[in-house]
């Protein structure tokens, strides 16, 4: 079985104002390398099913775009599990969302129907690791990051494998978006 995602990668242009955002934050920070923004999530699924999303996202079209890192937030409410860069809202970033839901559903798969919170994870807690009023503080101290334009120019096909030090990534498809005319 293969634990896959897909996401944009970003540049270590990006990386690098990430890496200097993240300072002081406790929890498992991801290597600068294995940073990206998720566009969907496909859980664990065989090879055969593997074979036929990577044909499903191949046929995806959508155009290239830019986006925006633009403060950020917290993902477990009162009981803090991870700090996040949040991604400005963009429509290019929401359309290449579906458009990739969309393949995975045409090759069979069957994905949540959660909100899309466009963002790049800064770190994980463990449970009572940071409090709701340490989050807040982090969160207030980093209210004014920006960073952008960044380049969405392809999005690739991701293994996640699960270990003691966190997940490690390993890509295993690029899939180009198309430029501007």
């Amino acid at each position: 079985m293969l634990r896959l995602f897909a996401a944009l990668p970003l540049p270590a242009s990006a990386t690098d104002r990430l890496e200097a955002l993240r300072k002081g934050l406790p929890g498992r920070r991801p290597d600068a390398s294995d940073m990206h923004l998720t566009l969907a999530f496909f859980g664990e699924i065989d090879e055969a099913q593997a074979a036929d999303l990577h044909a499903a996202l191949g046929a995806v079209s959508a155009p290239g775009f830019a986006f925006w890192l633009d403060g950020a937030g917290a993902f477990g409410g009162a009981k803090p599990r991870a700090i996040y860069a949040a991604v400005r809202p963009e429509p290019a970033l929401t359309h290449l969302h579906e458009k990739v839901t969309q393949a995975a559903r045409s090759a069979g798969l069957r994905i949540d129907a959660r909100r899309f919170v466009p963002h790049v994870t800064l770190a994980r807690m463990k449970p009572g690791e940071m409090t709701s009023a340490e989050a807040a503080k982090a969160l207030g101290a980093r209210a004014a990051f920006l960073a952008g334009p960044v380049a969405a120019e392809a999005f690739c096909l991701y293994r996640s494998d699960l270990g003691r030090r966190g997940p490690r990534y390993e890509e295993l498809a690029r899939y180009p978006l198309r430029t501007a005319a």
